[in-house]
């Protein structure tokens, strides 16, 4: 199993077909993502199909039947008296099925150190791009600020540093979960996709935690008291996951999400 990519679905199956040098009737293909053109530069994304070659059956030739004598057979004559003894069945031989051969696997291939370098490397430079892209934004938003980074191999912690930290935050932080919105796209416009980004000024994502567990209790006490489903306000995916593990362990109430981005929000239930 393969995964080509192409600034088209035809263009990435093309790709594959000539790598694994088959031919379209010889492999099943499945569309993993859809190219999207993007927004003024950010977004875009190319076609990604996934190909696997099918497997080749062996023909097994048909058993030619047993040749039947066409001589006569000659009955003897029997008394008036006896009877005639009946012939036993014979039982037609069981086919023999050919047991197919395994499907051919295709492997992607191990990256090796000088690839894994060179993808740090690229990784480094992405999340440069990105303080300085995000700086500029935040300078035509009117709140000058610096940027201090802490970079892993799978997550950017970008804190600002400015003396307008609630305009920077918003109201119920909208503005700064819109920025990295952002730069989540940024990231992913410039392969970067697998680096999970977090935006954060004088440590709000963490006061903002404690409030959303402290909101989660109160709300569980409500929809136990009052036996109806609660609904909170609409927020993004990572609010909601918090809220959803607070209360994973109570047993008085469940919780599920209604509604599609970016109105979708976290309902409170009472167990029956």
């Amino acid at each position: 199993m393969t995964v080509f990519e192409g600034h088209t679905v035809e263009a990435a199956i093309a790709a594959g077909l000539k790598q694994l040098q088959t031919t379209r009737d010889q492999v099943n293909t499945k569309v993993i993502a859809n190219p999207k053109k993007g927004f003024l530069g950010l977004g875009k994304r190319l076609a990604q199909v996934e190909i696997t070659v099918k497997p080749v059956a062996t023909p097994v030739a048909p058993s030619q039947p047993a040749a039947v004598s066409k001589k006569a057979v000659v009955k003897p004559k029997m008394p008036q008296s006896s009877k005639p003894k009946a012939k036993a069945p014979v039982k037609p031989k069981a086919a023999v099925k050919a047991s197919p051969k395994p499907a051919k696997v295709v492997e992607t291939p191990q990256r090796t150190d000088a690839e894994i370098a060179e993808r740090q490397a690229a990784n480094e430079q992405a999340v440069r791009d990105l303080s300085a892209y995000l700086l500029e934004v935040a300078k035509q938003l009117g709140i000058p600020a610096d940027l201090d980074v802490d970079f892993g191999n799978r997550y950017a912690t970008l804190n600002f540093d400015t003396a307008k930290q609630g305009l920077l935050i918003g109201k119920h932080g909208r503005t700064i979960n819109a920025l990295q919105d952002l730069a989540q796209v940024y990231m992913n416009h410039h392969g970067a996709s697998h680096v999970n980004v977090v935006l954060d000024v004088d440590d709000y994502r963490e006061r903002r935690a404690e409030t959303l567990k402290r909101l989660a209790e109160s709300t569980a006490r409500e929809a136990v008291a009052t036996g109806k489903q609660v609904f909170l306000d609409p927020m993004p995916s990572f609010e909601r996951k918090l809220i959803h593990a607070e209360l994973a362990d109570n047993n008085h109430v469940t919780t599920f999400s209604e509604g599609r981005d970016p109105h979708r929000a976290v309902v409170v239930a009472s167990r029956k």
